[in-house]
Formats: structure tokens, C-alpha cells, sequence
């Protein structure tokens, strides 16, 4: 069985004693992704409207981005994409007095990773030649590599380890004194982790506004509004992967985060500008053919907006908590303009509270789990904003709850149910999961996103549950229960 990467560090220091020389594939097991590559979007990071032409750079081809990094300085050994579990490793049998070499072809950036590592370099043009390896330690040695295209240097190792390969080429290969470690999942996988089908639940706001409608809800509408949730999803899952692009270096430290497909190598950063213009490409071709202009030029504001957030207003302080409650409101929105279905000021006004706390409640998430009292890196808040933060975030969940009371008893309300009195029922059951929101996120345990821990904890889903039985007997109430209900003594 392949075995988690933290454990190499205590194989190779149980052979720190043996006198054999430790060789360590620069390209394929020491760093996460291509060199060539990473100057690329190094560069995307930097001159964000090469994005326009990103299909171009790369059809350029990765020599020529690899030069150009160079000529630019974009890339620094400092921040090269280390698999650092490894480099952890390394740095423990070098202090034990191991000799530890860096083996591959012979680049700048080799011998820049070894000056700024504190490691041996061996040039070494062909990947796995063996026999140079055995000139230069006749003794033996110990090799690791990150592919199976080290073949013949695994064969000749007294002991080798394989790490980040896939679990194709372990079965292709089989080695008894080869360990396999952190296989790589396979690219269709990570491409859908990448797409993050799960938060595209939080497309079905786009549902509401037919679900929320008079009457039994129509199969022909919930057509429409689907479409419309997957154009959006399509949409957001473009937006997510301009995201990872940019903030590949502020993901590699964060301590969830770094298991991103870009972030750990899963998937090749090379895959992100072509995948980002292809998700757009569905999403709006989709829209244009089958949803009214209306709507597209709704789904075109979203873009923006999310692509705005993504590359600036992330930063701004408390812009970017009213940004990411307007794209969920907008949502609604655009759902209402998709099936034509008017939406009530109630509804967006509830939205937008509730959804401000929640933003709140993911900032606080991310203050409370730093230990710096500096600046959140790519956010404009510091850890002495815990304090304010609860406070604005607290306050928007209960105004939301206080706009929900009095949507209860508006006009709207009484026109589509048959029993409005019964949604009073919902108060409750909201304001207990909102409070337990902020308690649990106080106490560290929820994780990053308040939307997708909703998605997953139990009692959410119970509480969610509970408000969509009382919706539906509030608009559908049996005559018995009516008849109870306007029981006067």
C-alpha cells in the first residue's frame, strides 16, 4: 500500500548511518509542478491582462516560457513549488550527516535550489542514468524520484522511494525495495476536484425564486432555473480556477489549502488558462441559446464580479464581505430573471443580511486560525479585527432574522400561503443555527467556508430540513390542520 509522504522523513533517517549517499530527482520529486510553467503564471500574476492571450503563451511552448521567466526574474528559488514534507526530510539526514544530492539536468534553477537549500548539485542530463550515478558512489546509493522514468536508477538504488507518482505507474512497476508514497490521484479526478462540483449547491438560490412562487411549483420552470444553476456553476468553477491560478503561493502555506489540484501538483498549472476559457465558453454558449438576453447579461455580471473579487476587492477591507454576499443575492436574482418570476424586496433584502454574516463568519474563520498579528496575506484584515468582525457579522445574521419577521407579514406572503401564520415557525430554528454558526466558528470548529460546513454538519442539514416542511405546510396546509389553525373558543 502507498504510504503518506510525513513518513519518509523517518525512512530515510533510519538509513542516515548507512554511508550511501541520498540522490533526490530535482524536477519530478522535489518540486510539485513545471518550472517553465509556474514563470507563466508567475507572470499571469504579475500582468493580469496576459490572460487575454494566455492560449498563446502557451502554445509558445515551455522553453520559451522558461526563458522568459529568466530574462524577468519571475522565478526564485525561494519560491519554487516544493513538495516541502520533502524537503523537510532531506534537511533532517543532511543534519545527520547524510549526504544528500540533487540530481537532474543542469539549469540555473537547479544549482539556485541547491544554494538556497544547502544541498549538493549533480548535473545529470539523462533521467535515471544509473551508471554515472554509480561512477560517482560505487558504494551504493539511495535515490528518489518522483516518476517511473527513473527507472534504471530505482533499479540500480539499494533502497529507492517514488513520491507524488500515480497509482497507474505503480502497478506498471513492481520494485520490492522501492517504497510508493503520496500516490497522485489521476488527472480526471483532480480536474473535477479542481471544478469544486460541491459548491455548486450554492447555485440552487437560482431554484428559489420557483420554489418560492405561488402555487405548486412548475416542471417547466424548474427546467429553466436548473439550466440557469449550471450556467452559473460552469461560470463559478471558471472563477475558481482564476483564483487557485492566482494565489498558488499564498495556497502552497495555507494549511488546507495547499491540497488544491494547482497548489499541490495534482494538476499541472499549465491546464488552468485553457480550462478557464473553456468553462466560459459552455457557460454563455449555453445561456445564449437557450436563456433570455436578460439573463445572460445577469450571468456576464456575475463574471465580472467574481473575477473582480478574485483579483482585487478580496483585499479591500469589508468590500470584499459585501461582494461575496451581493454574488449570493444576485443569485436569486438572476434565477427570478431566468424563469420570470418577480422577486421581492423582502427576499433579497433577508438574502443579503444573511448572507453578509455568513461572510463575516468565514473572515472570522480565517483570523482566528492565524498566528500572525500581521496582515492576512491577500486580505485586508488583522487579528485584532476578531472582536469587530463578530460583532458586524453577528449583527447582520439577527437583522436578517428581524427582516424575516416582517416579510411574515407582508402582502406578499399572505397572497402565496395558505397558512403564513405557520412560518413564524422558521424564527427559531434560524436564529438557533445562526447562533450556532458563530459559536462553532468561535471554537475553531468549522472549516473555511461556513456554506460548504452547512452543506456537510449534520444539524445544518436537519435545521434546513426542518424550514423547508414548514414552508411547505405553511403554502400547502391540510384542511385539518387549517381548520385547527382557525379554531377560535
Amino acid at each position: 500500500m502507498p504510504e503518506s509522504l510525513p513518513i519518509l522523513s523517518a525512512l530515510l533517517l533510519e538509513e542516515a548511518d548507512s554511508g550511501r549517499p541520498l540522490y533526490v530527482e530535482f524536477e519530478s520529486a522535489l518540486l510539485t509542478a513545471d518550472l517553465a510553467w509556474e514563470g507563466l503564471i508567475a507572470r499571469l500574476q504579475r500582468q493580469r491582462w496576459l490572460l487575454l492571450v494566455s492560449p498563446l503563451l502557451i502554445a509558445g511552448g515551455k522553453t520559451r516560457q522558461l526563458e522568459s521567466a529568466r530574462r524577468t526574474e519571475m522565478l526564485q528559488a525561494a519560491a519554487f513549488p516544493y513538495r516541502h514534507d520533502l524537503v523537510d526530510a532531506l534537511t533532517a539526514s543532511a543534519e545527520r550527516g547524510r549526504r544528500v544530492i540533487l540530481v537532474g539536468s543542469d539549469t540555473p534553477e537547479l544549482r539556485a535550489a541547491g544554494q538556497h537549500l544547502g544541498l549538493e548539485v549533480e548535473p545529470i542530463a539523462a533521467p535515471g542514468d544509473r551508471d554515472r550515478l554509480l561512477e560517482v558512489a560505487p558504494g551504493g546509493f539511495d535515490y528518489v524520484t518522483g516518476s517511473t522514468r527513473d527507472i534504471m536508477a530505482l533499479r540500480g538504488a539499494v533502497k529507492g522511494y517514488v513520491v507524488g507518482a500515480s497509482r497507474g505507474e505503480r502497478v506498471k512497476e513492481s520494485l520490492d525495495h522501492v517504497r510508493w508514497l503520496a500516490p497522485r490521484r489521476g488527472l480526471v479526478a483532480a480536474l473535477v476536484k479542481q471544478l469544486r462540483p460541491h459548491q455548486w449547491s450554492k447555485n440552487a438560490l437560482l431554484l428559489v425564486p420557483v420554489l418560492l412562487a405561488a402555487g405548486v411549483p412548475r416542471l417547466d420552470k424548474l427546467a429553466i432555473a436548473s439550466l440557469a444553476a449550471l450556467t452559473f456553476s460552469l461560470c463559478a468553477s471558471a472563477g475558481y480556477v482564476l483564483n487557485d491560478l492566482l494565489d498558488l503561493d499564498a495556497d502552497r502555506v495555507h494549511r488546507s489549502k495547499r491540497h488544491r489540484p494547482f497548489a499541490s501538483g495534482e494538476l499541472p498549472v499549465v491546464a488552468g488558462p485553457p480550462l478557464f476559457w473553456s468553462l466560459l465558453v459552455v457557460s454563455f454558449g449555453l445561456s445564449v441559446a437557450f436563456l433570455a438576453p436578460q439573463f445572460t447579461l445577469l450571468l456576464a455580471l456575475y463574471l465580472v464580479g467574481t473575477l473582480t473579487y478574485s483579483l482585487y476587492l478580496k483585499k479591500q477591507l469589508l468590500v470584499d464581505v459585501l461582494v461575496l454576499a451581493g454574488l449570493y443575492t444576485h443569485r436569486i436574482l438572476a434565477g427570478g430573471v431566468a424563469t420570470a418570476i418577480e422577486v421581492t424586496t423582502w427576499l433579497l433584502g433577508f438574502s443579503m443580511f444573511l448572507f453578509t454574516s455568513l461572510a463575516f463568519a468565514k473572515r472570522y474563520v480565517e483570523l482566528h486560525a492565524t498566528q500572525s498579528e500581521d496582515q492576512v496575506k491577500n486580505r485586508g484584515y488583522f487579528k485584532t479585527d476578531l472582536q469587530m468582525v463578530t460583532a458586524m457579522g453577528t449583527a447582520s445574521g439577527y437583522i436578517a432574522a428581524l427582516v424575516f419577521v416582517l416579510y411574515v407579514d407582508s402582502a406578499a406572503v399572505k397572497a402565496s400561503y395558505r397558512e403564513p401564520a405557520l412560518l413564524w415557525l422558521i424564527l427559531p430554528v434560524l436564529l438557533y443555527w445562526l447562533g450556532r454558526v458563530w459559536l462553532l466558528a468561535g471554537r475553531g470548529q468549522m472549516q473555511d467556508d461556513p456554506v460548504k460546513f452547512a452543506m456537510k454538519d449534520k444539524v445544518s442539514l436537519w435545521c434546513g430540513a426542518l424550514m423547508a416542511v414548514i414552508v411547505g405546510l405553511a403554502r400547502f396546509t391540510p384542511d385539518s390542520l387549517a381548520g385547527l389553525l382557525s379554531w377560535q373558543p
